[in-house]
């Protein structure tokens, strides 16, 4: 069992505590680490402290050995689960009808890019919670996803096993989960589970057209469009698969409260309802009023009848969670036109917009404008 030379005897430690082994502090003079569990009597668990102890190799393979026996659980997954003692692994499982333990080239590729997506998604809610997010190029959705180690895959059907170390960022996100908020991974890791659980939910319970309702009303949804595109991509329709997500918990923080141990099941049926709920939430989104920092770069208004000009103005407005700008057609009354005449004059003064960006090609257009004013400098 050569994958035992990897693993640390402070993780092992940790993980016999977690299972409820306590130590013997007696041993620790003699560089041993000794537990003993009141749950299995005359029972211990040796290994050295030092990994260049000549035994320590066939010390730790056989507290492996004893513990898969005790537990009833196969020795390479607990070996992986005390290499990812620091780590919040997710592991999705794709079966189906047949020979479920491979897949096809192309499907496989869809599913990493897919999963990609799917923590992008999660951490751009922790960080700017809404139904859609324009794109998934924060900063910091891609250093969560740079710091994340794709594993090996497992028996048991296709197995994809993502790590995510949970101690990894320093950031701090805006989503309120609880008063205590944990790290920014685990947060991250937190949000996926709790949104694919309400998702499932909503479909098993028929109570999809209410949640879809209430979260186009949140303040902070946890279901985005964009965990939805990414959970749908995880279907292919020749294959006819299913899903499981699972969560195994970093043993450095205490597990969600609210959080069930078994997987998130999302049956073969569900993809399409989910893939209704991205329309929906990403039609949403393109009403949603915002207000944008930008400049004027055309005047194209046209003289009234008195003397004043109003019409259309062509605007160049920074994107808020996009970090770009792009081009906006508008319709400014006599009032507005003369701020955007002043900006425009003014060697490109910026202007402070409201009203509803539409989706498109460039020059986009914008509506219901309730703000247009100029910002002094």
């Amino acid at each position: 069992m050569t994958s035992v030379t990897l693993v640390a005897p402070t993780d092992l430690r940790d993980f016999l505590k977690a299972q409820g082994w306590s130590l013997v502090e007696k041993a620790l003079d003699d560089r041993l680490y000794v537990l003993e569990n009141s749950r299995f009597e005359r029972r211990q668990l040796v290994f050295p402290m030092d990994m260049t102890a000549p035994d320590f190799v066939d010390a730790i393979g056989s507290v492996f050995s004893k513990l898969a026996d005790l537990m009833s659980v196969p020795q390479e997954r607990l070996v992986s689960r005390v290499m990812s003692v620091r780590d919040d692994v997710l592991r999705l499982r794709v079966f189906f009808d047949g020979n479920d333990s491979a897949l096809p080239l192309s499907f496989a590729t869809m599913l990493v890019s897919s999963t990609e997506k799917l923590l992008k998604a999660g951490a751009c809610t922790v960080l700017r919670p809404r139904a859609h997010h324009p794109r998934l190029t924060l900063s910091e959705a891609s250093q969560f996803v740079e710091k994340a180690r794709f594993g090996q895959t497992e028996n048991g059907s296709f197995i994809l096993r993502v790590a995510c170390p949970v101690n990894s960022m320093e950031v701090q996100g805006s989503l309120t989960l609880e008063s205590d908020p944990p790290p920014f991974v685990r947060q991250v890791t937190q949000t996926i589970q709790r949104a694919l659980s309400q998702l499932t939910m909503a479909i098993e319970a028929d109570t999809l057209d209410k949640f879809v309702d209430e979260l186009k009303s949140c303040d902070q949804p946890l279901v985005s469009s964009n965990l939805c595109e990414a959970i749908y991509s995880m279907h292919d329709d020749v294959v006819d698969n299913s899903l499981d997500v699972g969560f195994d918990w970093s043993l450095l923080y205490l597990p969600p409260v609210d959080v069930a141990p078994r997987p998130v099941r999302i049956q073969r049926d569900y993809f399409s309802r989910i893939e209704e709920v991205r329309r929906e939430l990403r039609a949403s989104e393109r009403h949603q009023r915002d207000t944008f920092i930008g400049t004027v770069e055309r005047l194209e208004g046209e003289m009234g009848v008195d003397g004043r000009r109003s019409g259309v103005v062509v605007l160049s407005l920074l994107l808020p969670d996009e970090g770009e700008s792009v081009r906006v057609r508008t319709v400014l009354s006599a009032d507005n036109y003369a701020i955007a005449d002043q900006a425009h004059m003014n060697n490109g003064a910026y202007v402070r917009v409201t009203g509803c960006l539409r989706p498109g090609r460039q020059p986009r257009q914008m509506t219901d404008m309730t703000t247009f004013e100029l910002l002094q400098s």
